[in-house]
């Protein structure tokens, strides 16, 4: 299951750099940030400024695009919505008439960008997750990269018909973008290589690969088509040549994590950069360096940079929720001046799972050094602690369809839950639910909140068990909880368990599950809602409690549409088992027939 990114490989010599430039860029004297309140309430995973500089338009992973004044980075209206999974990327044709949106819906959209109204039916290819799409430069044709490992051609004449496939490359396609001339497509891609396409003959004219060590994130070229930037899980910026596939100069090394976007500024001298070191970085081609500080004003992963057409601002989206732009003028190097725009609830608060300083305070964990590569996407490294042989923990006897409950305790004497799943049970599960499922345990690990169990990390288990770590719930789940104690206050219960699922709401989520058995009670009688998405698998829980794994243990809480076939789960049938869990386990209402 799991695939280690990491390798050794010779690098040869570069060129010697060019004289320095005379000019470097600088940003604007400090201004007050303008900051709205009814932005997107996700992960930013693209932006992309409109042909004349006056907007930004950004997708995210709460299913919605915005289009944003570049100037004050307020909504210019309301967000469009019609995806039905997370938008991972937003482009503007030439004449910023049309925004297109590619989706892990399968699905690309587009939309007058005026209006904000979807123009015709959506685009969709085979079911596989949209990471990039780009414009030819006449606005003719569309390219799009996906988890199919192939480069798909829209021919925007005929809504209905897909122009050409390029296939080629052997993992999920990252980025893709058209060269200048529109005769070729360039695609970056997480088997470590890019290949420029021609168009015409649906072939593979140059193969850039063997330097990239590491997963290919997001490639650009140069505005006269000469130069390809690329960044990647590596840390390093690596620059080519477009007609030999050659590399150019040295490194561009600064980024301390991967590096997951890339532009090149419209004069083609600079290229701006975003990391998963939550920084923001200018770099002059000619000299293959770093120009003045990073800008660090996010507080987590940079996913996306871009230019403005003029060359004088540069936004930048984050997982932190955030979208901000930058004014950047010739002269010195200033790094006080960023208007944002915080897409999230002011009083939420989202952390980082597995934060790097507690680790040292556990008797059996230390950060794991390798890259942790799963089938459908990676994020594990982040969170990832090594449990060894003579780890402190106990196996509790308890099993759940995807795997057993151990408790460990950690050298400040919190105790903690280890959750492993089986991965020869794993293994049978479908890609894409398997995929959906991890996807929604990592937005579990981003919420916080009093009524949520939280989610501290990942584990890999006796070094072959991947898992989930949690605080203990000494009291146990919900139903267990009530029977041994009959005089609980039923209606604090109510209102907490009510409270958590209104805050998973707030960031477009569901939970898909909500029963007694999914809320667990602290040691100071608070309830905590836990196990979101994780019904996708096969309708098996893998829960912090002692649970079957019966679909049938679910049944009785669903809202009647969820027993049809093909029937989604949203948030009004999570109100539904909400309503339920209250009837009937906090108010004891039909518990004599329903028990």
């Amino acid at each position: 299951m799991f695939h280690s990114f990491s390798s050794i490989w010779n690098r040869i010599s570069r060129r010697e750099p060019e004289p320095e430039p005379e000019l470097e860029p600088y940003l604007a004297p400090p201004e007050s940030p303008n900051i709205g309140n009814n932005g997107q309430k996700g992960i930013i995973y693209s932006v992309a400024f409109s042909p004349d500089g006056k907007s930004v338009v950004s997708s995210s992973s709460d299913k919605t695009i915005c289009v944003w004044d570049a100037d004050t980075v307020f909504p210019r209206d309301k967000l469009w919505k019609g995806h039905t999974s997370a938008v991972t990327s937003v482009s503007y044709s030439s004449l910023g008439d049309i925004v297109a949106s590619g989706s892990w819906d399968s699905t690309v959209r587009l939309w007058d960008a005026i209006t904000g109204r979807e123009v015709d039916e959506p685009l969709k290819g085979p079911d596989a997750d949209i990471n990039s799409i780009a414009f030819s430069p006449s606005g003719n044709l569309l390219a799009t990269g996906s988890d199919e490992n192939t480069v798909r051609l829209w021919d925007l004449r005929n809504m209905s018909s897909v122009a050409s496939s390029l296939k080629g490359h052997f993992y999920w396609i990252t980025s893709v973008v058209f060269t200048p001339d529109e005769a070729r497509i360039i695609s970056g891609s997480y088997d470590k290589t890019i290949r420029i396409w021609d168009i015409e003959r649906e072939t593979t004219v140059i193969q850039l690969i063997g330097e990239h060590t590491q997963g290919v994130r997001s490639v650009d070229i140069s505005p006269d088509g000469s130069q390809i930037i690329s960044g990647s899980d590596e840390t390093a910026l690596r620059l080519w040549d477009s007609h030999t596939g050659a590399m150019i100069g040295n490194l561009f090394e600064g980024h301390t994590r991967w590096v997951s976007s890339v532009n090149f500024s419209p004069n083609g001298i600079y290229v701006a950069s975003g990391s998963d070191d939550k920084t923001v970085r200018i770099w002059d081609v000619r000299m293959c360096r770093q120009v003045g500080e990073p800008f660090k004003e996010h507080t987590d992963t940079v996913t996306s940079v871009a230019f403005s057409p003029c060359g004088r601002l540069i936004a930048s989206g984050s997982y932190d929720q955030t979208v901000k732009i930058r004014n950047i003028i010739p002269g010195d190097f200033n790094l006080n001046s960023s208007n944002e725009f915080d897409t999230r609830h002011k009083d939420d608060c989202v952390h980082e799972v597995g934060v790097p300083e507690p680790i040292s305070q556990y008797t059996f964990a230390s950060v794991n050094s390798r890259y942790v590569q799963s089938s459908h996407k990676t994020w594990l490294y982040r969170s990832l602690f090594r449990i060894g042989q003579q780890s402190r923990y106990c196996d509790l006897g308890i099993w759940g369809g995807f795997g057993d409950i151990r408790k460990g305790k950690l050298r400040n004497g919190s105790m903690i839950a280890i959750k492993t799943w089986r991965a020869s049970l794993i293994e049978q599960c479908d890609y894409k639910i398997l995929k959906r499922a991890t996807r929604e345990i990592y937005y579990w690990s981003k919420m916080k909140h009093e009524n949520i169990h939280e989610l501290m990390g990942m584990v890999i288990f006796m070094g072959q068990s991947l898992g989930m770590v949690s605080e203990w719930m000494e009291n146990g789940n919900l139903h267990e909880y009530l029977r041994r104690n009959p005089g609980a206050d039923r209606y604090q219960l109510s209102m907490q368990v009510t409270s958590g699922l209104e805050y998973l709401h707030s960031y477009s989520m569901t939970h898909g599950d909500v029963k007694a058995l999914n809320v667990l009670v602290s040691s100071n009688e608070v309830a905590k809602l836990t196990d979101f998405g994780l019904s996708a698998m096969s309708g098996t829980t893998i829960a912090f409690s002692e649970t079957t794994n019966s679909q049938a243990a679910s049944t009785r809480w669903a809202a009647p549409e969820l027993l049809l076939e093909g029937a989604l789960k949203t948030e009004k049938s999570d109100v539904y088992a909400l309503g339920m869990t209250i009837l009937v386990r906090l108010i004891q209402l039909f518990a004599p027939t329903l028990t």
